[in-house]
């Protein structure tokens, strides 16, 4: 990865239509000039925020971070902007009037693209995701000797990979969004979603703007990256469940995916659909 540069304006400073709210406070505009950048999307996770950011800034230390919180109720979002004054490569977006975790993610991502980075990490804001991981999925974005990929994921399901702490119906559920990604949406994907993953943000300018913006979103890219042709890969990392906070996923939110599922299936295999287009060769 490239040196980190010290903090100048950046020449896309001005929010653009995705990352700019009226209300929405944000960390200053000065941003190191840099290459990768982390994405987390909060919602109270007052708990977990400053070790996160200072784990990841730790172990990537030419990448960059952005915080992107809804609003926090617990405070994570304030949290998170005292941190940033003390540390040039952290960067928070606090969103007011928007919430969802696709929808954060894909904000995030659209403030990696206006900063001039190549590419965004995605990961979760509860320590499931180790940090230590972060270079291997960069790695893996550049194999040596092979073709260079648009998507790695951190993945649960491969050979290596493995889940500490979950219950027995959250693996079942896994398991069944993974055998309904790849036999049923088509995509060759092992875990599709895993929110763990580093995304090269060229393939984003082929993409579609519109995605889902809950959790379906993590098969919802996935599943338009590999129709634009581009190139996933699969890393073998192992899952924590979260020991500090509570999830947020909810019954609606699960309903609310499993629409968004049946939505890509019917453009998968229903001709005349809108979003339908062949795969790739």
């Amino acid at each position: 990865m490239e040196p980190v540069s010290p903090p100048q304006p950046s020449a896309a400073a001005s929010p653009g239509p995705l990352h700019g709210g009226a209300h929405d406070t944000r960390s200053s505009d000065l941003w190191p000039v840099g290459r990768v950048l982390v994405v987390a999307a909060t919602y109270n996770e007052v708990d977990n925020i400053a070790p996160l950011t200072a784990a990841v800034l730790a172990a990537s230390p030419a990448a960059q971070m952005l915080v992107v919180d809804d609003a926090s109720p617990d405070g994570t979002g304030e949290v998170a902007l005292r941190l940033a004054e003390e540390n040039p490569r952290l960067h928070v977006l606090v969103r007011r009037g928007r919430r969802g975790l696709g929808s954060a993610i894909l904000e995030g991502f659209s403030v990696a693209a206006a900063h001039g980075f190549a590419v965004a990490v995605n990961m979760d804001a509860d320590f499931s995701h180790d940090p230590a991981d972060i270079d291997r999925l960069l790695a893996a974005l550049e194999p040596v000797g092979g073709r260079a990929a648009d998507v790695a994921i951190g993945s649960r399901r491969v050979p290596g990979g493995r889940v500490v702490g979950w219950p027995l119906s959250r693996r079942i559920t896994s398991a069944l969004v993974g055998w309904f990604t790849r036999c049923v949406l088509c995509v060759p994907v092992r875990d599709p979603s895993s929110g763990f993953r580093a995304v090269r943000l060229g393939i984003m300018q082929r993409l579609p703007r519109k995605f889902s913006s809950g959790y379906a979103f993590f098969e919802d890219l996935l599943w338009h990256t590999h129709r634009a042709g581009g190139l996933i890969v699969e890393v073998p990392i192992t899952f924590t469940d979260r020991v500090r906070g509570s999830s947020k996923a909810g019954l609606q939110a699960a309903l609310a995916g499993i629409c968004d599922l049946l939505r890509l299936a019917a453009a998968t295999w229903l001709p005349g659909h809108p979003l339908r287009r062949p795969l790739p060769e």
